[in-house]
């Protein structure tokens, strides 16, 4: 829960009057004498809602939120065996950098970039 409440989130919510159906969260990820860079921590789509559409929504949502916020760029990381996951990614822009395991579980992972625009209206 504690990374939900965090101070400088972002978040894109889908929801109805009786639930939510998914959410994708980024966190200010800038380094000291960088770009502003966000990191993608979250995007979660309820599994009655899936392959409606919803994630890449969302995601489209939370992008344009951190370009209006003025980040340079984003990044995220993903289970590399998450082939839907990836295929949203890729299919609104993020590009594949490189690769490693996550600390956590060991498990192989993919490091996306995005370059989000800075002229937004």
């Amino acid at each position: 829960m504690e990374k939900l409440t965090g101070g400088g989130n972002i978040l894109s919510i889908a929801e109805s009057a009786s639930r939510i159906h998914g959410f994708a969260m980024a966190t200010d990820s800038t380094q000291p004498g960088a770009a502003r860079t966000a990191h993608l921590t979250l995007l979660a789509v309820d599994p009655e809602s899936q392959s409606q559409g919803l994630g890449k929504s969302l995601l489209t949502r939370l992008t344009y939120s951190l370009a209006l916020e003025q980040f340079a760029e984003a990044t995220l990381r993903v289970l590399a065996e998450n082939l839907p996951a990836r295929r949203i990614y890729e299919s609104t822009g993020w590009r594949p950098t490189d690769h490693g395991l996550f600390e956590d579980s060991g498990r192989p992972f993919i490091r996306y970039v995005l370059t989000l625009g800075t002229n937004i209206s």
